[in-house]
């Protein structure tokens, strides 16, 4: 059965377009080609403007599949992450993940 995460990152609103193209352009095939999918990235547009949130939705085989890669490090040398940290380092203030399980809905799981 898959397994979500949610990553609720809030980012310094001056950095948030940056951090959010990062995110896309280096960060998410990084992990998709761990066996990760992303299933959306969004922006909340009301609520405070200082400081930004930008919320993830990741879908995973399960939770061996998180540790794998997490433990795994070799993502940590590629190019892609190297070139992100810089960025992810200035933006973000704080990150919480939260998993979760599916139990509705007409999101089509990966791993399902």
């Amino acid at each position: 059965m898959s397994i979500f995460m949610k990553a609720t990152i809030t980012v310094n609103a001056y950095k948030c377009n940056e951090f959010v193209e990062v995110l896309l352009s280096d960060l998410v095939p990084l992990l998709e080609e761990q066996g990760w999918k992303l299933h959306g990235c969004f922006v909340e547009r009301f609520g405070s403007v200082k400081p930004a949130v930008v919320i993830d939705i990741w879908e995973m085989e399960d939770m061996a599949h998180v540790e794998r890669v997490m433990k795994g490090d070799a993502y940590r040398n590629d190019p892609r992450y190297l070139r992100a940290l810089p960025v992810v380092g200035a933006a973000v203030i704080e990150e919480s993940l939260t998993f979760m399980e599916k139990r509705g809905g007409s999101l089509v799981c990966v791993y399902d």
